[in-house]
């Protein structure tokens, strides 16, 4: 049985040995900073598959229609891999809390052995036996100062702290989505704006041409109408390259490549221009009420305060109680006789480490200096909110006010640039009056395209700032 034996483990030897030689990858550091790094041939981009990618280029938008906001922020939950981080993460607190939760019950093991002992004397007689048999033990914590009950507590805010950070993530992804939507649509209008100012430059290049032939003006009015209207076409050009632009960031925000063909479809409504807001002070408190990112921060503050009290509970005994029972055969080879035992204990046992070297009590003051730190990270992101709201509050409020003067502006300027092109026309204003009633026209037609997406995002990032994003928002419905 011996020789057996030992065959069997060389075999088992050789092959482990040759199974790990086969499957080895040797992989260095580069070998100077001053050059590129080079893959190994199984390394290389185009031998390694990425899955991944390949499953981003095989999603469909299933719509050949433009496409709304509430479509895109739908699409943007099920492709965007941002909140399904914060999703695993919660997922893996609440396994965390289950396995903290497991002190709570009695711990169990079973087991079963197999021994074969041979011994040889030189004046005695050799032995030759074996012992075989099954085990079972039960341990059970029974108290400890409240530290099971801490662990329990830490791991407990530590999930609040997650779900609050997944919530923040859905509040973080509406307003990326938001923002890339009404960015795209105002790049889409910026590009009918710029197609209007260059028809504007054309009109005007086209009277400056005829006056010159009539011999009513000098080449120089030519020139000058060539020169706004080859910069009208420049900016036309950086319009279009701006719609290419805020389309990429937007289909980023809906979790698909690039490269990925659609349309939107405008906003159904104005942005509204009538939020019942609160007094200033109510409203910034308000939001530390409904943030889930404070939320998460003040379950950390309390997940660290646990930590204090199981650190404090780690510097005095603890008690436990177990049982044990074992049943074991024995054979005697050289006796050729069987014998067998049955074995019970029970037992209540106090552990204490009287002294570890401070280690405990130092893991103590660890705890509670993080626990501060995590206070004072707290303090400071109520604050920074406090001051996020205020900021998005008047930038709201700046907003309308820029869209109301944005549409006088436009509605002054076209009819000042009306009346410039007629007096240029009849001989009584020079290019230069045309000239600059059309940049002034151009000016506001831009304005009011800024001040619109303006209102817009100022709309979503005050919902964001205080936490309630998507009750605002009524442009989206």
């Amino acid at each position: 049985m011996t020789k057996i034996f030992h065959r069997v483990f060389l075999s088992l030897s050789v092959f482990l040995i040759l199974s790990l030689l086969s499957g080895c990858r040797t992989l260095k550091a580069p070998e100077t900073p001053y050059e590129s790094w080079q893959a190994p041939d199984w390394g290389k981009p185009a031998k390694v598959k990425d899955s991944f990618w390949t499953s981003i280029r095989a999603r469909k938008l299933q719509s050949d229609e433009p496409l709304t906001l509430a479509e895109l922020v739908a699409i943007s939950f099920e492709n965007n891999p941002a909140t399904r981080q914060y999703w695993q993460a919660a997922k893996a607190r609440e396994a965390e809390l289950k396995q903290a939760q497991s002190k709570w019950y009695p711990q169990a093991n079973v087991s079963a052995q197999v021994d074969r002992q041979k011994q040889q004397f030189s004046e005695a007689r050799d032995t030759d036996s074996a012992v075989y048999g099954p085990a079972a033990d039960i341990t059970f914590l029974i108290f400890d100062f409240g530290g099971r009950n801490a662990d329990i507590e830490a791991t407990l805010q530590m999930l609040l702290a997650s779900n609050f950070q997944f919530n923040q993530s859905i509040q973080d992804l509406l307003l990326n989505v938001e923002t890339a939507y009404y960015t795209f649509f105002s790049a889409l209008a910026a590009v009918e704006v710029a197609e209007a100012n260059v028809a504007d430059a054309e009109t005007a290049h086209v009277v400056a041409r005829q006056k010159f032939e009539a011999g009513l003006v000098t080449k120089l009015d030519v020139l000058q109408a060539k020169s706004n209207l080859d910069d009208a076409l420049y900016s036309l050009e950086d319009a279009r390259g701006n719609v290419q632009t805020a389309k990429g960031n937007l289909a980023k925000a809906i979790g698909f490549p690039a490269d990925t063909q659609f349309s939107i479809a405008p906003p159904g409504n104005e942005a509204p221009r009538d939020i019942k807001t609160e007094e200033i002070t109510a409203l910034i408190d308000r939001a530390l009420e409904n943030r889930p990112d404070i939320s998460a921060r003040r379950a950390g503050v309390r997940a660290k305060e646990a930590v204090v009290r199981s650190a404090n509970s780690d510097l005095w005994p603890s008690i436990t109680g177990g049982a044990s029972a074992d049943k074991n055969w024995r054979h005697d080879y050289e006796g050729d006789n069987n014998t067998r035992d049955n074995e019970y204990m029970g037992y209540i046992k106090v552990e204490w480490d009287i002294f570890d070297g401070f280690y405990n009590l130092s893991r103590k003051k660890q705890a509670l200096a993080e626990a501060e730190e995590e206070k004072a990270k707290l303090i400071e992101a109520e604050i920074e909110a406090s001051s996020d709201v205020w900021i998005k509050y008047y930038g709201y409020k700046t907003a309308v006010s820029k869209l109301v003067f944005s549409k006088a502006f436009l509605s002054s300027s076209k009819e000042s640039y009306e009346l410039a092109l007629e007096g240029y026309r009849a001989g009584l204003k020079d290019i230069l009056d045309l000239l600059d009633a059309q940049a002034k026209l151009s000016d506001a037609r831009g304005k009011l395209i800024d001040s619109r997406k303006g209102l817009f995002i100022a709309v979503a990032e005050l919902a964001h700032a205080t936490g309630s994003l998507g009750s605002f928002d009524e442009s989206a419905d």
